[in-house]
């Protein structure tokens, strides 16, 4: 009887066992609230997080990015108040002399004459003017709203240029904007678009001669909902120099991180 009660010990104590071990597989998971797969009963985290896109291009050199597919990701470009965007800066231009070729044995001569091959290509950037008010406005938005939580400790970067025109014309400051939740989005701010409250860039830190990346934590911008993201990125204002050509800008990315 003693052997018997010894057994059913051992037995339990087996059970017990294997069940903790299953509780423990149980409790390991993606421990992270950002990531994709978050398990909100997971204790230790076993490294299986996955996420969205780390980082993702918005615009560069004329081409415009898109988050995921061009479905549910693709952008688009509006000047709320000029209407114009684009500025072709520096082309290189290569030019073959032409080619002419001619046989001196006919009579008359036989001339080819090829014309010359000229080909140029160059950096289209975006440029942002202001009208005769001295307003301007320049959004890139989302075509299809989409979740951006797992970027609301990401960066904003993007490369900026002081134009000629606005550094002889005194341009001290612009308001950048990424989509939020503010109420009234009216005015010189485009109607149609909603966005965080307008953070202000001083023009300081930049030239006429040269591209300066700038970097702004999304966690700065106030006002912002990152739930359902429609503009991604915007610089607005008033009281600008009238009818001159302001900011060129180039390589504008949201990022996870700044290793990136």
């Amino acid at each position: 009887m003693q052997h018997l009660s010894k057994f059913f010990i051992a037995i339990s104590l087996l059970i017990i066992t294997i069940f903790s071990s299953c509780g423990d597989e149980d409790r390991k998971g993606c421990t992270d609230p950002e990531a994709t797969n978050y398990n909100v009963l997971a204790k230790e985290d076993d490294g299986t997080c996955e996420y969205l896109d780390s980082s993702f291009t918005i615009y560069s050199n004329n081409a415009l990015g898109y988050w995921g597919n061009s479905a549910t990701g693709s952008f688009s470009i509006g000047a709320c108040m000029t209407n114009g965007y684009n500025i072709f800066m520096n082309p290189d231009t290569t030019i073959i002399l032409p080619d002419t070729i001619i046989d001196n044995n006919v009579t008359p001569p036989d001339t080819t004459y090829v014309p010359a091959d000229t080909t140029i290509t160059g950096d289209t950037y975006l440029l942002v003017n202001s009208d005769s008010m001295g307003n301007y406005a320049l959004v890139i938005k989302l075509l299809n709203q989409r979740s951006a939580v797992e970027f609301k400790k990401g960066y904003l970067k993007f490369d900026a240029m002081l134009h000629p025109d606005a550094y002889n014309a005194g341009f001290n400051d612009f308001g950048l904007m990424i989509y939020g939740n503010q109420s009234n989005p009216g005015g010189i701010y485009c109607e149609e678009y909603r966005h965080s409250a307008p953070l202000s860039v001083f023009t300081s830190a930049l030239d006429t001669a040269s591209f300066r990346q700038i970097i702004v934590p999304l966690e700065d911008f106030d006002k912002r909902y990152m739930q359902m993201l429609d503009v991604v990125f915007a610089v607005k204002g008033g009281n600008a120099p009238v009818n001159t050509n302001l900011l060129i800008l180039n390589n504008i990315k949201w990022v996870t991180n700044l290793e990136q």
